[in-house]
Formats: C-alpha cells, sequence, structure tokens
C-alpha cells in the first residue's frame, strides 16, 4: 500500500520559529510549495488563485463558506478518494465518527457545499465553518477556534496524485475535520484549546498546546468496546495513515497528557507513536485541566 505523508490544518509547530507550517505567514495571494503535484499546471494554478481570492475576501469580509461550483475535474477527484476513504472509514474509525457522517449527508458522489455543512453544524453543537483560503497564522487560526468557527479549505487537490495532499485540502478538512465537530464534547474541547492558544504567550505553552492539538485533533485514537479506533483528522483523510495507525509499525500508548504535551512529532512522515482515549470526554477534562494549569479561565 502506498504511503502518504500527513496532512494536517493544526499548525503542527516544532518549535522552530522559522516552521512556515508551525506559523504560516497571512499569505495575500497563493504561493504552492516547491514539489508540489500541481506545478507547472497552469489551469490547476489559475483555478487554485480563483479560489484563494475568493475564500481569502469572503474569510475577510467574516462571511459564511462562499457556494463554490466545482468543476468536472474537482468532482472526479472526489468521487475517485472518497470511496476509498469510506471503506477504510467503516473498518477503523470510530462509531462517533462515523454516525457524524452520516449525521451530516456527506456523500461519496459530489463535493458538498461547505456554507451547508456549516449549517448544519451550527444547529447542531454550535460550531460553524470558516472559509480559508489556505495556512493561515496560527493566532488567527485559533482566534476563529475560540469562536467556534473552524477554517476549512474549499480546493481540491491535483489530479495526478489524488492519494496525496501536500497541504490540507477539501478532501482533509471535510472527511477529517467537520465530522467530529458534531460531537459537543469535541466542540468543547476545541473551543478551549482556541481560547487557551490566543490567550498564554509564545512560548513553551503553545508548544504544549500544538503537541495535546497533533495528538490528538489531528492524530487521536479512541477506544471503543474494547478495540482502538480512529477520530484524528491527519489519519482519518490520509489512505495511507489509517491503516498504519492501527498496525504493528506504531507504538500506541494510552493519553496521559504530561506525556503527550512534552513528546514531540514530526509531520513530514508516516506517525510511528500515537496515543489512545478512552472517551471525548475524557479529553474534554484533560483539556480544561491543562487550560486552568495555563491560568487561562473555562468558559462555556
Amino acid at each position: 500500500m502506498e504511503q502518504q505523508a500527513p496532512t494536517t490544518a493544526i499548525p503542527p509547530g516544532t518549535g522552530d520559529p522559522n516552521d512556515i507550517y508551525a506559523n504560516p505567514p497571512d499569505a495575500t495571494e497563493l504561493e504552492l510549495e516547491a514539489g508540489h503535484p500541481g506545478l507547472g499546471d497552469e489551469v490547476y494554478v489559475e483555478r487554485r488563485r480563483a479560489l484563494f481570492a475568493i475564500c481569502r475576501e469572503a474569510r475577510l469580509r467574516n462571511e459564511p463558506p462562499p457556494i463554490i461550483d466545482y468543476n468536472d475535474e474537482e468532482q472526479r477527484i472526489w468521487r475517485e478518494v472518497t470511496p476509498r476513504l469510506d471503506e477504510l472509514h467503516h473498518r477503523y474509525a470510530s462509531s462517533i465518527y462515523l454516525k457524524a457522517k452520516r449525521d451530516l449527508r456527506i456523500s461519496e458522489d459530489r463535493i458538498p457545499q461547505l456554507r451547508t455543512l456549516s449549517q448544519q453544524l451550527q444547529g447542531i453543537s454550535g460550531m460553524h465553518l470558516v472559509p480559508a483560503e489556505g495556512p493561515i497564522p496560527y493566532r488567527t487560526f485559533y482566534t476563529y477556534i475560540a469562536d467556534r468557527g473552524f477554517p476549512v479549505t474549499q480546493f481540491i487537490r491535483h489530479g495526478s496524485k489524488p492519494e496525496f495532499t501536500p497541504e490540507p485540502d477539501m478532501i482533509h478538512d471535510c472527511l477529517g475535520h467537520v465530522p467530529p465537530l458534531v460531537n459537543h464534547d469535541y466542540a468543547a474541547l476545541l473551543t478551549q484549546i482556541g481560547r487557551a492558544a490566543v490567550a498564554v504567550p509564545t512560548g513553551d505553552k503553545v508548544l504544549a498546546l500544538k503537541r495535546l492539538s497533533w495528538f490528538s485533533i489531528e492524530f487521536g485514537l479512541i477506544e471503543e468496546a474494547g478495540e482502538t479506533k480512529v477520530f484524528g483528522a491527519g489519519i482519518l483523510s490520509s489512505i495511507g495513515e489509517i491503516p498504519n495507525s492501527l498496525s504493528s509499525n506504531v507504538e500506541r500508548r494510552p493519553f496521559v497528557t504530561d506525556e503527550v504535551i512534552e513528546t514531540d512529532y514530526d509531520p513530514s512522515r508516516m506517525q510511528d507513536l500515537l496515543f489512545v482515549i478512552p472517551s471525548f470526554a475524557f479529553l474534554r477534562n484533560e483539556v480544561e485541566n491543562l487550560v486552568r494549569r495555563f491560568g487561562v479561565p473555562i468558559t462555556t
């Protein structure tokens, strides 16, 4: 099975201030990194530029996700990737995730409109979706989270490598991050992380919150009925990471917050160490305890 490099919408943070993934600049125009599969494809680049401008304008105007008329190629990529992910989800994903995915009626046949999904989430858990043109600065990202918003992209990866994306795209966000937002405990813990990330100064506390986010929101595992299942978006949106996360290649440990926030990670390769929570309620409690230790008040 081809291995896929992990992707993340939570800035990973390795402690290096020059790490653009930990603290991406507030780019005013599209920038594709070296080696991006879409480089050299003028049609793809122009499409990305157009979506970048549309979504950035909507975000800066505090508007909901714009309605996008996805083209045939984008729909083809969605139809190619999502059934493969769905098969893996039914084998490995947590029941909470699978129920949320059903409740949101995310189709394998057509790319959903994020505005519709945002309206559904607002009615279920009070969360909403914020249009994002691409990676946005760390504190900007978490300011939205603190206000019960989740920034999401609206572009699709390049068709030459539909199983891979070097950046968070619509498939990563929509099939990874969005469904768990239905769960009230998940929404509450995410909001607390956002408020803490905005409130604490830069340094060790910020790094601790990034590590906690990485090993839960992005690459978290959960125990269900005696089995270990997946709920992290970085795993759920990766054809390679899903089976890898539950294989003998990965060391799985019980989620102990003090250990988690001292554990570094490498976002550029397949993960070999993951942590398992017993429930979202447990994780919410752990997040709230950590936030209190950081001197940030808990709000409901």
